[in-house]
């Protein structure tokens, strides 16, 4: 298996397990492109960012773009699609997992984009190869938690491997 599928399969560790957890479903069928991780028995539509790091710079990284080798350009992803799809958002550490309502914080990120530091990832980050990058807003979970449906402990570990999902 190459790094990157090996990448994949890690997260979706992390995702079976969280579903389980919360008993939403996870959507194992997700392709480029797709806007919702989970549905929820009412229906709802579900985004959840694993977004590790953000213990240690106490920021959400907010994705919106990406580029592709080979597609040329920016394409939107991450809050981009699902800001018009899915009913939440939620972020994930390793140590609290937060809810938003997406209509509350498509809002915010609509009004206030203009004032948030903007930056991209770099070549090696979740195996991206040069030429390859995201692009996102740095929201200080200081503002964002304004806006904060729920805000739980996390009931999962990026520690989790196979074994214990």
């Amino acid at each position: 298996m190459d790094r990157i599928a090996e990448f994949i399969s890690s997260q979706q560790v992390h995702e079976v397990a969280l579903g389980a957890h919360m008993g939403w479903d996870y959507i194992d069928s997700q392709s480029k492109g797709s806007s919702y991780d989970y549905k929820a028995a009412d229906g709802s539509k579900i985004e959840v960012k694993f977004d590790w790091d953000s213990i240690k710079t106490g920021n959400h990284y907010l994705e919106y773009g990406q580029t592709s080798i080979g597609e040329g350009g920016e394409v939107p992803s991450g809050f981009a699609l699902s800001a018009e799809d899915a009913d939440y958002w939620v972020v994930v550490n390793d140590e609290l997992l937060r809810i938003f309502a997406m209509s509350r914080l498509k809002e915010f990120v609509k009004k206030n984009r203009a004032s948030f530091r903007t930056t991209r990832t770099r070549v090696g980050v979740n195996h991206n190869r040069e030429g390859q990058f995201s692009l996102g807003y740095l929201l200080p979970f200081e503002l964002l938690d304004k806006h904060c449906l729920i805000k739980i402990r996390s009931p999962v570990s990026r520690n989790l491997d196979a074994n214990d999902a």
